[in-house]
């Protein structure tokens, strides 16, 4: 256990669930906050749609493929059959 003596706080850092999906120009990462699964089909925000091709559960900003600030988020998932 780590203690400090001055008052000050330990960092807690922020996890996301990071996807990759192709797309038409190329693999892209994007945070998503609903369930999803490598094979499913994700709308970016541009309205493309794309394959989930890689998913990471849980990633710190620390350990992310990408800085956190430049990813956008998924809204839709459309499961494959």
């Amino acid at each position: 256990m780590i203690h400090s003596l001055s008052g000050g706080v330990i960092k807690k850092y922020e996890t996301k669930t990071l996807i990759k999906v192709k797309v038409q120009e190329g693999a892209f990462w994007f945070s998503c906050s609903i369930p999803v699964f490598v094979g499913d089909k994700a709308k970016t925000e541009s309205g493309e749609v794309g394959e989930v091709i890689e998913v990471k559960n849980q990633v710190r900003a620390d350990l992310s493929p990408v800085p956190f600030s430049q990813i956008k988020e998924i809204f839709e998932i459309i499961e494959s059959v």
